[in-house]
């Protein structure tokens, strides 16, 4: 098990490359739970997003400020659960909880080292979205405002509905509003509406993600190091949490599918939109046809078509929509259909690229990394 994680981690399958060299996918493979498909789409001039499965865990990870947190989410959370789940003899919130914190805490480490040569390694960080599978038992566990919805068959009906399995870390809601402003009842800054959305300390919409230590720590803002990347930002406490929210469900019959994606995917579909293309269309390739359905829309709302966005280069085309990574997970075996076991979990381990220009115009992810430094 080990070695499976470790090879997850470490390096990614091709994946088939649509004509718009910056979209990736995964057709179709199998999965503990039955099938999966996996896709995502580049914007950003680094991609910013990182999306991976292991057997049955599957993670998301939608970096900002660069994509050092993200990257690092991808190789270092997996081991993390892998090994408080042997430790505690199964999967547990605890585990999840224990995970994510060791992660946040091996990626300060990181920040600690690299930051005086690297200021700005101090103001990244990244959302994180992990599902696991133990049993008949769903864990779903979220930094930030990536999301996983459920598609479940209405009970006597051709029908499929959405539900929704996270709750999103973002000042946009007003309930996160509140919790900020009961944590910081002397910080009248903790919430600012600032460029056209609210924003913890007028900075970041995100309230919760692992990273961003210039917003948990004071001594890495106020240092004069860090006056190369931003302000200094007096803190009376962290404004921002690693604390994930974790939900946890029992699978039934009825329970068809599990769509796990960035909020690049969620700002152009709602959680119904997403389900009714997954439930209405064939399997094989139905992550690409949401990152497909999302990138339309965006189109659609800028005006411009879907044939010249393809055209657009990468950083620029942030301007139309957002890093997307999309994981649709099929669960047969909870509804008594048959599937193909996953026997040898390793070679069922798929990760996007860490780059997704970078690999369909061929770049090698050792020359990008060499590129990149150690910092991640």
């Amino acid at each position: 098990m080990l070695r499976a994680v470790a090879r997850c981690c470490g390096h990614w399958p091709p994946g088939a490359a649509a004509a718009d060299g910056m979209l990736w996918q995964t057709e179709l493979r199998p999965h503990a739970a039955g099938e999966f498909s996996m896709a995502a789409a580049q914007a950003n001039l680094a991609m910013e997003d990182q999306a991976q499965v292991l057997a049955s865990p599957v993670g998301v990870y939608d970096g900002h400020g660069g994509a050092d947190a993200s990257r690092f989410l991808r190789s270092r959370l997996f081991p993390h659960v892998q090994r408080f789940e042997k430790e505690q003899g199964g999967m547990s919130t605890e585990v999840i909880r224990r995970a994510f914190g060791a992660a946040e805490e091996e990626f300060l480490q990181q920040v600690r080292q690299a930051w005086r040569q690297r200021p700005k390694m101090a103001a990244v960080g990244s959302c994180c979205l992990l599902g696991a599978i133990s049993g008949d038992t769903l864990y779903v566990a979220n930094l930030g405002d990536s999301r996983a919805v459920l598609g479940r068959r209405v009970v006597g009906g051709g029908v499929a509905v959405a539900e929704r399995l996270t709750d999103e870390h973002n000042a946009a809601s007003e309930e996160v509003r509140r919790e900020l402003t009961a944590l910081n009842p002397d910080d009248a800054q903790i919430v600012v509406h600032a460029r056209g959305a609210w924003r913890v300390k007028g900075i970041i919409q995100v309230s919760r993600t692992i990273g961003d230590v210039y917003l948990k720590k004071q001594e890495y803002s106020m240092d004069p190091v860090f006056r190369n990347v931003g302000p200094p930002i007096p803190l009376k406490r962290p404004a921002l949490s690693a604390e994930p929210s974790i939900q946890v469900r029992k699978l039934k019959p009825n329970d068809l599918f599990l769509i796990f994606a960035s909020d690049g995917l969620w700002e152009h579909l709602s959680d119904d939109a997403a389900v009714q293309i997954v439930f209405k269309n064939p399997r094989t390739g139905i992550a690409n046809r949401l990152v497909k359905a999302a990138l339309k829309e965006a189109t659609r709302k800028r005006e411009v078509s879907f044939r010249d966005l393809k055209t657009i280069e990468k950083g620029v085309r942030r301007h139309f929509h957002d890093d997307i990574s999309v994981i649709v997970v099929y669960l047969d075996r909870h509804r008594g259909r048959r599937h193909t076991r996953v026997v040898d979990s390793s070679s069922n381990c798929t990760n996007a690229p860490v780059d997704i220009y970078s690999s369909n115009s061929g770049q090698s992810v050792e020359t990008l990394q060499a590129h990149r430094g150690s910092g991640w």
